[in-house]
Formats: structure tokens, sequence, C-alpha cells
């Protein structure tokens, strides 16, 4: 069955401004805007709360399992609670720097910022700091394996941590910019020009191993895309500034056309759901499932 819409915020309940991400976790969809408020919406996109968790921008949020990290361009990283969005703490505050990306993974925040550091904490404890060379746009985690992109290249760092402090070092440095996504064994990003997709293998020594491209896979950026593993179907979303959901199927390591789909409005962030079920968020507060 073709991409189609099943259900879309209502105008009343929206964000104000663009949507810079959104997740999916524990059953329900949360997005954070340019209007500083993190919303939180039903499977279906009913909406169900918000909290102003920022005075302006909110670039990154994640979420372990009971709690939602926030950061933002006013130079701090705040936690909530996941089901109340009652305030926690202020985890980070410093204004010399704009805090671009939060991620949880296994235990450990990750927090990017706009000078290329990545502050790491265990249990909201700040355990160590390093530098990743280039500023935190976009990162993932896969194993002892962080990696992170810009604009320019995807930087991916070796980093270890259970000694007194991170133990890093840069294993590769390769051509390309986000969106970043993990899915099996594959990582999947843009080339700099954000048209072209690139698939990678990482291999058993962690080498990451170029596959397959599709150049010009959209006419204009790249912002935002969603890789899921469906009952053994690898599928691949990817949406930006040319206004189309664009559908691809992962077969022996190579990528294939599998639909597509025209939105009104520019794609920021994708996110996956239940099967069958892509998030699409973007400009003016537009969010979108769309049903495969």
């Amino acid at each position: 069955m073709p991409l189609h819409v099943a259900c879309r915020v209502d105008d009343a309940n929206k964000h104000e401004y663009d949507i810079n991400q959104i997740i999916f976790h524990k059953g329900k969809l949360y997005s954070a805007a340019d209007d500083g408020k993190v919303k939180v919406w039903s499977p279906d996109l009913k909406f169900l709360q918000e909290v102003q968790a920022h005075p302006c921008s909110i670039f990154s949020i994640t979420a372990n399992d009971d709690t939602l990290y926030t950061c933002s361009n006013d130079g701090t990283v705040r936690s909530w609670d996941l089901n109340s969005l009652k305030e926690k703490d202020f985890l980070i505050k410093d204004e010399e720097v704009e805090f671009w990306k939060v991620k949880y993974d296994q235990g450990v925040l990750y927090v990017g910022d706009d000078n290329g550091n990545m502050r790491i904490y265990k249990n909201e404890t700040f355990y160590g700091s390093i530098n990743v060379a280039i500023p935190v746009k976009d990162l993932v985690v896969k194993d002892n394996l962080v990696i992170v992109a810009k604009d320019n290249d995807v930087i991916v760092t070796d980093l270890h941590l259970q000694g007194k402090k991170p133990q890093f070092g840069v294993t590769a440095t390769i051509v390309g910019r986000g969106p970043l996504l993990l899915v099996d064994d594959k990582s999947i990003f843009m080339s700099r020009d954000g048209r072209d997709i690139l698939v990678n293998v990482i291999g058993d020594k962690q080498h990451f191993k170029q596959v397959s491209t599709i150049a010009g896979a959209h006419d204009m950026i790249v912002n935002g895309g969603a890789a899921a593993n469906w009952d053994g179907s690898i599928l691949l979303f990817t949406g930006g500034w040319d206004k189309v959901v664009k559908q691809w199927k992962i077969e022996n390591d190579s990528l294939k056309a599998d639909g597509s789909f025209a939105v009104d409005f520019v794609v920021n962030s994708m996110v996956d759901g239940a099967k069958g079920h892509i998030y699409v968020a973007g400009s003016d507060g537009h969010i979108i499932r769309l049903d495969v």
C-alpha cells in the first residue's frame, strides 16, 4: 500500500513555529520546537499535554524510562518528569555555548554543543567531556561508537566509559552530513550537498564501508530521516526542503526507491512509531503520521 496520511495534528494545538525534533517513546510522540515548548501526542496525534520548557528554541530532546531531557540555544539542558512534564532539574547552564543535541543511550546521557564538546552524564551525574572536532548537530550511538555530524563531515569516535574518565579516539572522518540513522549493522547519512543518500556497513572491526549510494535522492537538502526493521524488512524514509517524503527499501546492502508522498511543509524531523507508522514534522508546527 502506498504512503498515505493517516492523521494530523489540529491547528488549534500545533506548535506556533518550526519543529526541530520529534521522538516516539513509550507509546507517545514528543515534539520540540522554536516556540520553546515540548508537546506530547497520542499515536493518532491527539494532543495530550505541553510544557514551556525554554524561553527560546529547543534544538533536541531525548528520554529514558522516567525523564525527558531538552536542550536549547539559551545555554541550558533541563530535565522533566516524562509523564507529568514537571521540571526535575537544571542539568547544565552555560551561557557561553548553545546546546544542539541530547541523546540518551544505555544509561548514559550525551550532550553536544556548538563548540564540538560532548559532555557525558551517568545517572545525571557528570562523568566527563570530550571534544569531537565539529559542532554536534546530530549524534547517534552504536555500542562504543559515537557518531556525530554537522554539515561537512561525519566523525566516528571510539569511546570507553569504564574508567574514572572517558577514554576515546577518533577512528574515522567521513565526508557527509546528517541526518544520522542506524539500523541493524548499517549507518546511513547524507553527502555534503545534502541530496545523496550514503549507506555504510559497520564491520566487525568497526570499519565503515560504503555499500550503496543514491545520487540526487532528493532535489533539495534532506533534513530528517527514519529507518526501521519491521519483521525483517528494512525501510528508510527521508524528507527535507523539497517537501517530499521518500520511502526506500534496503536489500542485500542496496537501496531501492519504494514510494514517495508530497507533503505541504518543509520536513525537519522524522521518526518511526509502531509497525507501519512514520511521523513527519517540520515548518510552522505541522506533524503528520504516514502509514505504509
